[in-house]
């Protein structure tokens, strides 16, 4: 299910094949589409749309890959057109499907799966008793398994799998109007309140550990939740009523959030984060692409 990492790895991938003269497209999912706007049902090339229009994720890799044509699929039929599209219309060399492990219409040069590092000490448990989306055994079809925030969740992982991605924090938060502070900013706040609505929630609260932030409280949605006027409305009551000072969120909640930064009172800044791509990972992609080239 959610929660392994999959858009900041593919703004990871998109850049690192971008500097190896690739040109990059993306086809996405587009997950978390209001399905009362227009573009709902609808696969289109990302352009200026807003997150209910596209998707959080998706405005999440266009403010990271401004030059990168992504093209917001529909349905399993789309993403093959996606593909098309993007090949025959935008001339790239490589599609990269944000999420696509279980759709068999789309034939694929290489198969990355992404496994977050709690997801690997948990029960293995398919959806709804577990995470997993089909059986363990699914992976033998994956060309390459790349264990994730392996420096939140398991600091030996690095030992037994080469494969391994870690988080890398950036040392500025983002805020509402698009500008970054920086994150030492937080040492004058008394009162922070972490909120996201990601889809692993566990991974932010490690995140702020290793941070050395403590949110004196949290609030936890669903992924890609929808944030509403009423949503704000109750949001204000609680900062009001736990005398909260200011507001910790993840990049893509941030998205959702800027548009009321008129009616939340105190200060709202995302932390930021990246992943890099090892030397190992780096090799074993070029060699699969190579082998297509």
């Amino acid at each position: 299910m959610g929660g392994s990492g999959k858009t900041p790895f593919t703004i990871a991938l998109s850049k690192f094949l971008i500097s190896k003269n690739y040109s990059v497209g993306i086809v996405a999912t587009g997950h978390g589409r209001n399905n009362n706007n227009f573009f709902f049902g609808q696969s289109f090339l990302m352009e200026n749309q807003s997150w209910e229009e596209a998707g959080d994720e998706t405005v999440l890799l266009k403010n990271n890959l401004n030059d990168v044509p992504i093209y917001v699929s529909w349905g399993k039929k789309n993403k093959v057109h996606g593909v098309n599209y993007l090949s025959e219309k935008n001339n790239c060399d490589i599609v990269i499907l944000d999420d696509a492990f279980q759709h068999r219409k789309v034939y694929r040069d290489l198969d990355i799966v992404l496994i977050s590092s709690d997801d690997l000490m948990g029960s293995q448990k398919m959806f709804p008793y577990g995470l997993l989306r089909e059986p363990v055994l699914g992976l033998k079809r994956a060309n390459m398994v790349i264990e994730t925030k392996g420096n939140l969740f398991n600091e030996d992982s690095g030992a037994q799998n080469q494969f391994i991605l870690h988080w890398k924090f950036n040392d500025c938060l983002l805020m509402p109007n698009d500008e970054t502070c920086a994150i030492s900013v937080l040492e004058k706040y008394n009162n922070i309140l972490s909120l996201c609505a990601i889809g692993n929630p566990e991974s932010f609260k490690k995140t702020l550990e290793l941070l050395k932030i403590t949110p004196k409280k949290s609030l936890v949605y669903p992924d890609h939740y929808p944030f509403k006027k009423r949503d704000i409305h109750k949001i204000n009551q609680f900062i009001n009523k736990n005398s909260v000072d200011a507001i910790l969120c993840t990049e893509k909640d941030l998205i959702k959030l800027k548009q009321y930064k008129k009616m939340i009172k105190i200060p709202v800044g995302a932390i930021t984060i990246n992943y890099c791509l090892n030397s190992e990972i780096e090799k074993e992609i070029l060699s699969k692409i190579r082998e297509v080239f």
